[in-house]
């Protein structure tokens, strides 16, 4: 607060004082009570200017640090499994949904349309095909949830040209996880 400001207040609370006090004694108050009525209103005057310009304490929310190795969507997904009641978020079943779409496009079914419920359906079975048809609210439970998964990820490895092929214990690719990008 600059110097010129307090000045400014202190001759205002004064002033208010004053009015305050000679309005007292005016209308029967005796001298020293309308002092101290006085000196009241300037006190108070004096302690809200001062509340006025008391800094902001609220502090930022900093944004997320991204650490070496970490992988924001890895977070996110796993923070989006957990939802209210014990059951899957909306947004697990979507990244799902978009999954059995891409590993049924490999095996030439189209997950969206309806003459390709049937095969779908046989492919992914009953429950997960009914979960992952679209329109549906289904909220699965976290078991469910991972049979699914389950199931696609034997899906997709199914679907790989080199699915005879003994996989190494040590190998961390998962068929769905593999680059589908095209490029080479």
């Amino acid at each position: 607060m600059t110097r010129a400001r307090l000045v400014r207040r202190a001759v205002g609370c004064t002033i208010a004082a004053v009015v305050v006090g000679v309005a007292g004694w005016f209308f029967g108050m005796d001298a020293p009570h309308a002092a101290g009525l006085g000196a009241v209103v300037f006190a108070l005057g004096a302690v809200l200017s001062l509340l006025g310009d008391q800094a902001d304490v609220s502090w930022p929310v900093p944004p997320p640090q991204p650490r070496a190795g970490a992988r924001r969507d890895v977070v996110q997904l796993g923070w989006s499994l957990g939802a209210r009641g014990g059951r899957v978020s909306p947004e697990a079943v979507r990244r799902l949904r978009g999954l059995a779409a891409e590993v049924l496009d490999r095996h030439g079914v189209q997950l969206d349309d309806p003459a390709f419920a049937r095969q779908a359906a046989d492919l992914l079975g009953d429950e997960t095909a009914a979960m992952l048809r679209k329109g549906t609210a289904a909220a699965p439970r976290p078991r469910d949830f991972a049979a699914s998964l389950s199931r696609l990820e034997a899906l997709a490895r199914a679907g790989r040209p080199d699915a005879d092929a003994p996989t190494s214990p040590t190998s961390t690719t998962s068929p769905l996880t593999v680059d589908t990008s095209g490029a080479e």
